[in-house]
Formats: structure tokens, C-alpha cells, sequence
């Protein structure tokens, strides 16, 4: 049967940036419906490295335990491993490993719980701007087609989603900037070695590179991204670009010969498209990979969609008259202040990454921990940048 669904704000996406959104403007009361095509727990392609200056925000809506609870592992340790050299340097504060299976079954149901309406299973198809807000026309699981109307809307669908064509965002056309991830899950063989310390491990290849670090239930996960350059006149799957990486040095060979697969089949992604993107378009708010990609070797990808759902409910909160004009343009510059520094920063970084040679050279030369602490700091907010943020939201919200 046809429903007629309606609510303050409609969330279309349900990964960390969508569900932290819909459990933070679900604790102030607010009415928010949250749809996700995929049914939890689902699977998707990510490093799985929860940065420290994410943690905070989970704080605010009570998750902060339940990372322990789950068994998710403490990362004190970025090592940087080529053919022929090995550069280590803390992080400042304990990062967390955990897999998007868990974390982001563990957000939704958090959001739910708080009193967000949750549709799991459900795509959403179309939004249209109208005088009152936004209509969106939205399908179940069984195809049922379904009314939406919401003040506002915010787009939590992740690197690419089709209302990205609808919408026309310049990105979806761009073919020099394609990259493709892939990942899979590993477990340690008993001659093996899990990433020493807690560490995450960043291993450099031509036009690519690995991160590798432990998540909960004694899993390794191994996630890659490759320049769709790479790939031309490839032969097979991930399995055989794998098998052809450890050819490239002894240490893939180590690394591959200490583990075995934990899942049936590699997971690979859509494009990944480096390309500039809006964080606004047509008053339609975005937040994490739906309004910008970071490079995955910053390790910042979830901690900056859980803090652009904290920017967002904050500026949604503070306007409970819900004026999606001005609550986007404010946005708009707060997004920009606060997260595309750590965007450009991210791919010079990756520029160097992907070229062996040159990091082996660098590595050679820039031995100081300090460049560590550079990079860490480039790529992810502040201490006081996370305060702000938290407490400009419990302002807004006891107000």
C-alpha cells in the first residue's frame, strides 16, 4: 500500500553521515526520516579506520561504549611500508578499527532508538524542490512507491548515487580523475603477524596504494585504490591484480603470504571520482562522501561524514523554523571552512603515495616524526575544531 510519509528533515542514506545526522536531530526532538536502499548489516568498500577526532561526536550520542562493547581495535600507529623502507609515526590520540558491517548497523540503530524512522530497503528515486519544501518519491523493498514531503533534505548516499545524474553534478561526467577501490576481508594465518602495535599500515604501488589494519573479531581488513590507469589491458578480477601486486616486492609477498581470505569475494566500488563537488546543490544539503572525497589514505573519510552531520544538525537545530535556503547557505561556508583544506592536502599526499619511487626517496630524506605529525594534522580537525563543534551543537540544542 502507498504511504504518504511526512517529516522536518528526509535523510537519503543511512551510512555514518546520514544515521549520526538522524540520531543527533532525533535527539532535540526533531521529526527525521532516514531511507537506505541496502537492508543492515550491510557490507561496504572502506578502510575501515575510525579517526580520533571522530570519537567525540559518537560521545554525543551515546555510542562512545559501545565501540569497546563490539571489540573494535585501538590504532596508536601509522607505518608507512615500501620495497625498501619503513617510516612510523604515532598518532596523537587512539584511533579505532572497525568494520562498516558494525558501525554503521551500530548508527542506524542508534538513530532509531533516539526516535529517527528508519527505512531500510528503501531507494529514493527523485526530489524535487516545491514551494513547501521537498517531495521525494521514494520505493520499498517490494517495489511499492511511496510520497515523501520534508522541509528539508539532506543527500547521505555516499561517493555516487542516481539523484547525483538528476541533479547534474558536474563530477558524475568526469573520466580523468577515476579511481577504483577494492577490499576484502582477512584473517591472520598462524604464521602470520597482525599489524604490529595497532598499527595501520599504508603500503605504496605504482598509480595506488593499500591501507591495512585490524578491525573487531580478529579480521584484518585490506582495502585498496588504483587509478583506473592501471587497469587498462588488465586480465581478471581484484584476486589477480592482488596476485600480480605480490610480484611487486617482498613486502606484498609477506604481506599476502600471512593472511588468508575471511570473505568469499573481494568488494569492489563504483568510481571513485576526485573531482570538486558542492556540498549544497538545490538546497539540498550533503553530507559525507556525497559532499566530499578525501583521499582514503588520510584516514578522515568517516570522521569527516560524522562531523559534517554535526555541522549540519547544529545549523539545522539553531533554525528550527527550518529555512533550507539559509540553512544551506550557512552550511555551504561552513562546510567549506572546515573540511577542503583537508581535501587538497589529501590528494598531494596520495600524488606521492602512488609513486614508490618517490616515497622511497622521501622516506630516505624526511626521517623526523614531525612530518607525521604534519600530515595528521593537514588531514584532520583540531582538538579545539572538535570542542567547537560539540559545543556549538549543545548550545544549539539547549537553547
Amino acid at each position: 500500500m502507498s504511504l504518504s510519509i511526512s517529516c522536518d528533515v528526509a535523510i537519503a542514506g543511512g551510512g555514518p553521515g546520514g544515521a549520526t545526522l538522524a540520531a543527533l536531530l532525533a535527539k532535540c526532538g526533531m521529526s527525521v526520516a532516514v531511507f537506505d536502499r541496502d537492508e543492515f548489516p550491510r557490507d561496504k568498500l572502506c578502510g575501515e579506520f575510525l579517526s580520533y577526532d571522530a570519537l567525540p561526536v559518537l560521545d554525543l550520542i551515546g555510542l562512545g561504549p559501545a565501540l569497546d562493547e563490539v571489540g573494535a581495535t585501538r590504532i596508536r600507529t601509522c607505518r608507512l611500508i615500501g620495497p625498501t623502507f619503513n617510516y612510523s609515526f604515532e598518532l596523537p590520540r587512539e584511533a579505532r578499527g572497525i568494520s562498516r558491517l558494525r558501525l554503521d548497523e551500530m548508527l542506524l540503530r542508534r538513530a532509531a532508538a533516539l526516535g529517527a524512522s528508519v527505512h531500510e530497503g528503501w531507494t529514493v528515486d527523485t526530489v524535487t524542490r516545491t514551494a513547501a519544501g521537498f517531495a521525494l518519491h521514494v520505493r520499498d523493498g517490494s517495489r511499492e512507491a511511496h510520497h515523501v514531503t520534508a522541509k528539508l533534505v539532506v543527500g547521505a548516499w555516499g561517493r555516487w548515487g542516481r539523484i547525483d545524474r538528476q541533479l547534474e553534478r558536474p563530477f558524475t561526467r568526469d573520466t580523468a580523475r577515476r579511481h577504483f577501490g577494492f577490499k576484502r576481508h582477512y584473517r591472520v594465518l598462524p604464521e602470520g603477524q597482525v599489524p604490529a602495535d595497532h598499527t595501520i599500515d599504508l603500503y605504496s604501488f605504482a598509480r595506488g596504494y593499500l591501507g591495512v589494519n585490524a578491525v573487531e573479531g580478529d579480521t584484518v581488513n585490506i582495502c585498496g585504490l588504483v587509478h583506473a590507469s592501471r587497469l587498462d589491458g588488465h586480465r581478471g578480477g581484484w584476486e589477480t591484480f592482488v596476485d600480480n601486486l605480490s610480484g611487486e616486492g617482498e613486502h606484498f609477498a609477506r604481506l599476502f603470504g600471512a593472511h588468508e581470505p575471511a570473505q568469499e569475494h573481494f568488494l569492489s566500488s563504483e568510481p571513485v571520482i576526485f573531482a570538486a563537488r558542492s556540498p549544497v546543490v538545490s538546497g539540498i544539503l550533503m553530507v559525507g562522501d556525497a559532499a566530499g572525497l578525501i583521499d582514503p589514505l588520510a584516514g578522515n573519510g568517516m570522521a569527516m561524514a560524522i562531523q559534517s552531520a554535526l555541522v549540519a544538525a547544529t545549523l539545522v537545530v539553531r533554525r528550527p523554523e527550518l529555512d533550507a535556503d539559509a540553512i544551506a547557505s550557512e552550511y555551504e561556508t561552513a562546510y567549506r571552512d572546515l573540511f577542503l583544506d583537508r581535501i587538497r592536502w589529501s590528494r598531494r599526499v596520495a600524488w606521492i603515495l602512488s609513486r614508490p619511487w618517490l616515497v622511497d626517496r622521501a622516506a630516505r630524506i624526511l626521517r623526523a616524526p614531525s612530518i607525521g605529525s604534519l600530515l595528521l594534522a593537514r588531514t584532520r580537525a583540531t582538538d579545539a575544531q572538535v570542542a567547537e563543534l560539540v559545543g556549538s551543537f549543545e548550545r544549539a540544542r539547549d537553547r
